[in-house]
């Protein structure tokens, strides 16, 4: 891919602009079913004048990835992308997929759940701070502490997690 310069903007499920990111990182999120086809982007504007910036975002419109080049092109070609992975069910009704695991007193791992129960958990003291936690994409080994995992409620460096 040639990105161009500044990369690429998405819009994320909350409506929230996301970016810039090359291609080459979009298309890596999509193979990996991190993000949908159907994700609308365009291309970023990088300007040290924040009125010229405004004025040209406010002309970029936003497009699905999948119609969108360089990423059309990509998903053309044959075995462009693997099959779509599973959907977890939502134990939150706020619609946000299960992705985070404890592990218990016993040293049972127990989930996945969202991250939003497992802040309110925390907030209500019923996940001590040692709890180990680790999102669904990492290893068992890469547990840690929920108190060193600020999306959850602790106050130490985040992990990476995947995008949306």
């Amino acid at each position: 891919f040639e990105a161009p310069a500044g990369g690429w903007e998405y819009w994320d499920d909350r409506g929230r602009v996301q970016g810039p990111f090359s291609a080459e990182k979009l298309l890596g999120w999509l193979k990996a079913g991190h993000i949908k086809a159907s994700r609308m982007v365009r291309r970023s504007v990088l300007l040290s004048d924040p009125n010229e910036a405004a004025a040209a975002h406010a002309g970029g419109s936003f497009t699905p990835l999948r119609e969108t080049e360089p990423f059309a092109a990509a998903l053309a070609a044959p075995r462009a992308l693997p099959a779509p992975p599973p959907v977890l069910p939502s134990l939150d009704r706020g619609g946000e997929v299960p992705m985070w695991l404890y592990v218990d007193a016993t040293g049972a791992e127990q989930g996945p759940f969202t991250a939003a129960a497992m802040q309110r958990w925390r907030a209500a003291a019923m996940l001590p701070p040692e709890t180990k936690v680790r999102h669904v994409s990492e290893a068992k080994e890469a547990a840690r502490p929920i108190s060193g995992v600020p999306l959850l409620g602790g106050g130490g460096a985040a992990a990476a997690t995947p995008a949306a």
